[in-house]
């Protein structure tokens, strides 16, 4: 800008503007010049400070990202020279932080955190009523009914939204535990649908709510006053103990007084299994303070569950999922078997086969889901989410939802996706939700009548450190006892030869939909 006079001219009458505008408006608390600027970074500075002599009520910065020059009062950045600032996904834990902005020295506010995309929402299509036209979501609706799933997309919605609304829980609370921060900004709690559509809001394009989290469920980890819990880790066997520290983040307008801070750990028909009351202290004013620790045997934990830690502090309250296991899950290699075509030797003879491949093609899946979207960003892991028939027999002893939660962190990365795109009568049982740019059919696990056999096919690692993996041991014996047991009976009939082409995929063909069946579908 240095080199061209009229432009720097206009920049800086165009921020005199600013300020004459909105100066005196009660959120105007943070000036800056513009996101993730290059160029000239005197000029940048050189504003700022006629900014600051001009009106010095607000906090001035030259640029999100990029330069951090030395007239900052403040600094948002993505990283700084000590590693990140910003979370993009959440861990399985809720006892780590990000302080790397601790360095810098002016507050530091972490830019564009979360971005973890899900499946768009199609009937938001019919809001459309002005001079834009949805035309990114009907190719990808178009794409999905090619691909001859389009039965599936309120579930792809609903299943990868609720992923989405605990992987937002997480990365919050993780820089609001992180005491050294100065803050965070979310990329959007709306969709962004220009830059190749970016589905990452929890409210959509419209800023109306997608139903996924209610306004008072996402306070309850995202306001100025919020109680976090620390806890190592979110799958457990019966004979550990439950250790969770306790803090309080306190940006309100006063200090909260000293106080019980009650907590309970349920179970789901709500049962309480522990419960008990810490001693709370003062919690000042801008602070984020540890109140305590909490203890909860879990011995009393026969069956597989899913718990629930609610913690609460007068009007304050806030949750955590967590899973308990037996400790007596072990795996009985002989219940599944590795090779392909020693699978299909069994089903030949009739028997009932567990297929867990050594060697699976397809799509290497993680827990979390894709970065702001699939079009912009082509690396992996290409998938938004996770769709589970959880009322399938096989999860009788795997608690599960119809999304992916913490529990499947361990599963999902270190599993792989069959694309069975090419086979439309199959359903997966566990469904990697294909990115809305290509909308693959993509099977984690799936079962089918082959010849006079039954076959499950589960692609997950049965081996690597199994015994660190409780989640992983526990639904390999799950889907082992369905298989042996009487409720195995698959709707699905596929002959040998295409068990032979979906483990190997050079031999498949794409969507099999005409034209025709395309267009009914989309008429529905």
């Amino acid at each position: 800008m240095g080199r061209y006079p009229a432009r720097r001219d206009w920049f800086e009458r165009e921020m005199y503007a600013v300020l004459r505008e909105y100066g005196n408006h009660p959120s105007f608390i943070l000036y800056c010049n513009g996101n993730e600027n290059e160029g000239d970074f005197a000029v940048l500075e050189d504003l700022i400070i006629k900014g600051k002599a001009h009106d010095p009520r607000h906090l001035y910065s030259a640029s999100t990202a990029r330069t951090h020059p030395p007239s900052d009062e403040y600094y948002t950045s993505h990283i700084s020279s000590k590693g990140w600032m910003t979370v993009y996904e959440g861990r399985p834990a809720t006892d780590w932080t990000i302080n790397a902005g601790a360095d810098i020295d002016v507050p530091a506010i972490a830019h564009e955190t979360g971005q973890r995309c899900m499946y768009p929402y199609f009937p938001e299509m019919a809001k459309y009523t002005g001079v834009l036209e949805p035309r990114n979501m009907a190719v990808f609706r178009e794409r999905l009914a090619r691909n001859g799933m389009l039965g599936q997309a309120d579930d792809f919605f609903k299943a990868s939204g609720a992923h989405t609304v605990l992987q937002y829980k997480a990365v919050n609370e993780a820089l609001l535990r992180s005491d050294r921060s100065g803050g965070f900004q979310l990329l959007g709690l709306q969709d962004f649908p220009g830059q190749g559509s970016a589905y990452v809001g929890i409210l959509d394009a419209f800023w109306d709510s997608k139903g996924l989290v209610s306004p008072e469920k996402f306070r309850e980890s995202c306001a100025p006053q919020v109680i976090l819990a620390g806890l190592p880790k979110r799958v457990y066997s019966a004979s550990e103990p439950l250790n969770a520290s306790v803090h309080i983040y306190n940006f309100g307008p006063s200090a909260l007084s000293k106080g019980p801070v009650k907590w309970h750990l349920d179970a789901e028909d709500g049962t309480v299994i522990a419960s008990g009351t810490i001693a709370g202290k003062e919690i000042a004013r801008s602070t984020v303070d540890s109140v305590g620790v909490l203890t909860a045997p879990l011995r009393a934990i026969t069956s597989p569950s899913r718990l629930t830690l609610h913690i609460s502090k007068g009007e304050l309250h806030n949750a955590w999922d967590l899973w308990v296991y037996p400790d007596s899950d072990e795996i009985d290699r002989a219940s599944y078997v590795t090779d392909v075509d020693e699978a299909l030797r069994r089903l030949a003879e009739g028997e009932s086969v567990l297929l867990v491949p050594s060697d699976a093609p397809g799509r290497h899946t993680r827990f979390v889901s894709h970065f702001w979207n699939p079009i912009m960003f082509r690396g992996a892991p290409r998938i938004v989410g996770t769709l589970i028939d959880n009322d399938h027999a096989a999860f009788g002893s795997f608690p599960t939802d119809m999304y992916a939660d913490w529990q499947w962190t361990d599963i999902l990365d270190n599993a792989r996706a069959l694309d069975l795109t090419g086979f439309p009568a199959i359903t997966p049982v566990i469904q990697s939700i294909d990115t809305y740019e290509e909308n693959r059919r993509l099977g984690v696990a799936f079962e089918a009548n082959v010849g006079p056999g039954r076959l499950f096919v589960l692609c997950v690692d049965p081996d690597k450190n199994i015994d660190t993996r409780p989640a992983s041991r526990r639904l390999l014996r799950s889907v082992a006892d369905y298989v042996n047991g009487d409720s195995f009976r698959p709707l699905v009939t596929l002959e040998p030869w295409q068990i032979k082409a979906i483990f190997n995929p050079e031999t498949t063909s794409g969507g099999t939909d005409s034209s025709a069946a395309v267009k009914q579908l989309l008429n529905k």
